[in-house]
Order: structure tokens, then C-alpha cells, then sequence
């Protein structure tokens, strides 16, 4: 395994591989980076029955390494759960010839304007964009395009830099924030390229879905809720989220033509749509699981397991992804509606009672410092509810979610700070 991500997807790997009899290599930078402050045997990682600190975001001097190890210690598989390393991982697979989608067609999904450019000459809806790196260049892509627009990085996840802009101004700061981007928080460089596209207005969804030798079979919908403008940031799933039947179809439709054109053959997909009014358009495809609690939903929804079924196909072994059940379940980001102090949080003891309520986790304590999201990552922490369908797991989220109360007071000002 070439490093993870965060949350349980990335984490919880070492233990399925585990218990399908496999052993497992973890292969990382830098494994404090995952651990913080707990003990390695004390983590999910920590499970690994080999832990390796090497280079891996430079995939020549790690094929070089890997082809060393190899002669001492073989390997079935190549996998990552980290959106940073999906390419890395297809070349590396390649190199060895082991199961894999080609690194072209994961270079294409991960590159926003590549994968942009890719859909537009195949005919697959999605949005109208301008590739821009200088400071001139964004006014005539917005000029073009129209406000609102979106401006976003062209190799990044969990919304970092993504926002919506209304005007000059606020599309001269997004652009320099997006343009700033050199280095990620993995220290891969990137070019600062900007992406400039049209806002598509509508609902948001994504479909999870698995690609074995090139045919797609599609797990289900999950909705998705988002904060408000000008940040898009992932506050609410419920999983599978039914549409009506016709507009359910051409999800599916152009979801599946949008795999084929960028040529992605083996693996699985997390792709983003908006339903907007004149139809379906695609907004990215990641070519990895569901970040968050996507996989436990639809592990619990569906009785399949995603991370599991993932690591067999890595293997190339044969999937099993017809469902046992058939119920529903949801997530939420708990946030802040200000940045402060978290001073005190009311109601936790009448929502872990709550109908549906299997999970309450909290990430930030009292005393500690709060912000208004602006990407992924800023949670205060987070609620996981089931129920008989996708629709009651969100009924019991929302309700739990509205009986939690923050109290978030103003930060002290710092010694020489303006009154």
C-alpha cells in the first residue's frame, strides 16, 4: 500500500487486508505524519506487517526502490486510498505489471483541466472552463465565461481553494490563493495552473462506482450537501439516494461515458455531477473511493464492503458486489458558524439517545480554537446515523444535528493588537 489518506477509508485497509489473509506493506514518506502522537502500535497502521519510510512522490527512485524489494520480498498488489498517489500507484502497478487502470487515464481524471478538456472532445456534459496561470488571464476567462464562476487549483482535493466569485475583486484573490498553490500538504510540486469555470447551479451528487477490465457497475448515488457560498465544502452524505427514475438513468449514463472517455479500465470512481437544468454535467472524477464515511455507508446500506472489494480487485481477484440489504444510512460535518473559541457544547447527551444515532465524534475540544469551513478539513467533528432508508438516516442526522448547540466566544486579542 503507497501511503493513504486520512479518516477510516485509508485507515481501515490494513485491518481488511489483514483479515483476507494478505500481508501487507505500508510504504510512506513519512509515517508520523499519519500517526501524530499515537504509538505505531497503538494506530490502524500499526497493523501493517511491514512499515517502510522511502521516497514516494518521486515514482522513478520509488520503481527503483520497489524493484530491489521485490527480489527479496514479492508482491500480488499495488494500492493507495490517497487522491496524491493515484497516479504514482497506476505507474508503479504498470511497471510491475500488476491490475491497474493505465496511468494515462488516471493522469487525466486527476488533472481537472486534462479531464475538463478530455469530456469536452468526447461530447460529456460538463462545464464551460479556461486554464489560466497569469495574473492577466483570469478577467478574460471570466469575461468569457460570466460571474458567477468558479475558480479552483487544477490538481487538488477536499475543496482546498475551491470558491465561487462574484466579481473582479473576489476573482483576483482566488486566483492568487489558487495560483499560489506550488507545493500540496504531501510536498508534491504542482504548477499553479488555475481552472476558471462556470458556476453549474443545481443539486450536487456522486456516484461510487467499481470498473473491472473496463465495464462499470455502479454502487449507488450518494447525496451530497454543501456549505454555502463562496467555499464548497462537504457537510452532509446519505447513501443511496434515489432520483426520480429518469434522471437517475442519465446519471448513470453520463457517469459510464465519462469513465470510457477518459479510458479508465480497472479501479474504482468517485465522480461528481450537478443536476443542473438542462441536464447531468460532470464536475470531476476521482479515481479512488468516496472520501469520509461514503465507504461505511454503503458497507452498511448494502453489506459490501468498498475497501475490501478494492483491495481484491488490486490483487485480481474476483469482486463480489451484488448487495445483501438493502437500508440506508448518513453523515454529517459538524462545523462552526463562526471563528472563535469553543467554549462550551450543549445537547451531546440527548443525541447519542437519538433515533439512528450510531455515531458522535468530536475532534475539537473545549478551549480550542474554531473556523468557519473553507475546506474538508475544518470540522468541529461529526454525526453517523442508519435508518430503513437513505431519506430516514438523513431525517435522524438533521434532527440530531439541530439539537447540538455551540457556544463559540470571540478570540482574545493579542498583546499590541488594535482596540
Amino acid at each position: 500500500m503507497i501511503e493513504t489518506m486520512f479518516f477510516s477509508t485509508g485507515f481501515e485497509a490494513c485491518k481488511i487486508a489483514k483479515d483476507l489473509g494478505y500481508k501487507v506493506t505500508l510504504i510512506c514518506r513519512n509515517i508520523q505524519f499519519y500517526l501524530k502522537d499515537i504509538p505505531l502500535q497503538d494506530h490502524p497502521l500499526g497493523l501493517a506487517d511491514v512499515h517502510i519510510e522511502t521516497e514516494t512522490n518521486n515514482v522513478k527512485s520509488l520503481i527503483q526502490f520497489l524493484e530491489g524489494y521485490y527480489k527479496e520480498a514479492p508482491f500480488d498488489g499495488i494500492v493507495t486510498f490517497s487522491d496524491y498517489y493515484v497516479d504514482i500507484a497506476a505507474q508503479v502497478a504498470t511497471h510491475f505489471e500488476l491490475p491497474s487502470s493505465s496511468p494515462k487515464s488516471i493522469y487525466t481524471a486527476k488533472n481537472k483541466d486534462v479531464s475538463r478538456l478530455c469530456l469536452q472532445q468526447n461530447g460529456v456534459p460538463s462545464a464551460k472552463f479556461k486554464v489560466v496561470k497569469n495574473i492577466e488571464d483570469p478577467y478574460n476567462a471570466a469575461q468569457d465565461i460570466g460571474y458567477p464562476c468558479v475558480v479552483k487549483p487544477t490538481a487538488e482535493s477536499s475543496s482546498y481553494s475551491v470558491q465561487c466569485v462574484f466579481n473582479d475583486e473576489e476573482l483576483s484573490l482566488a486566483f492568487k490563493k489558487a495560483n499560489s498553490l506550488t507545493i500540496n500538504e504531501r510536498g508534491q510540486r504542482r504548477e499553479g495552473k488555475v481552472l476558471i469555470e462556470e458556476y453549474m447551479d443545481g443539486e450536487e451528487v456522486s456516484v461510487e462506482s467499481i470498473t473491472i477490465e473496463g465495464k462499470t457497475k455502479i454502487l449507488g448515488i450518494t447525496s451530497k450537501g454543501l456549505t454555502e457560498w463562496p467555499n464548497f465544502v462537504e457537510c452532509e452524505f446519505c447513501f443511496p439516494y434515489t432520483l426520480p427514475k429518469q434522471t437517475q438513468d442519465s446519471v448513470f449514463s453520463i457517469v459510464k461515458n465519462a469513465i470510457d472517455a477518459i479510458e479508465f479500465s480497472h479501479g474504482p470512481c468517485h465522480t461528481e455531477v450537478r443536476l443542473t437544468k438542462s441536464g447531468p454535467k460532470i464536475v470531476e472524477i476521482n479515481p479512488r473511493l468516496g472520501g469520509r464515511f461514503i465507504s461505511k455507508m454503503i458497507q452498511d446500506s448494502l453489506d459490501i464492503n468498498p475497501i475490501k472489494e478494492v483491495i481484491k480487485l488490486a490483487i485480481g481477484e474476483t469482486l463480489d458486489l451484488s448487495p445483501k440489504k438493502s437500508s440506508g444510512s448518513a453523515w454529517c460535518a459538524i462545523t462552526a458558524s463562526k471563528t472563535g473559541i469553543l467554549t462550551n457544547i450543549i445537547g451531546e447527551e440527548k443525541v447519542l439517545s437519538s433515533t439512528g444515532v450510531k455515531k458522535l465524534t468530536f475532534n475539537a475540544k473545549i478551549g480550542s480554537r474554531v473556523k468557519k469551513p473553507s475546506n474538508n478539513g475544518d470540522t468541529i467533528g461529526y454525526i453517523y446515523t442508519i435508518g430503513k432508508d437513505a431519506f430516514d438516516a438523513r431525517d435522524s442526522l438533521r434532527t440530531a444535528r439541530d439539537t447540538l448547540e455551540f457556544i463559540i466566544s470571540e478570540e482574545p486579542l493579542s498583546a499590541g493588537s488594535p482596540q
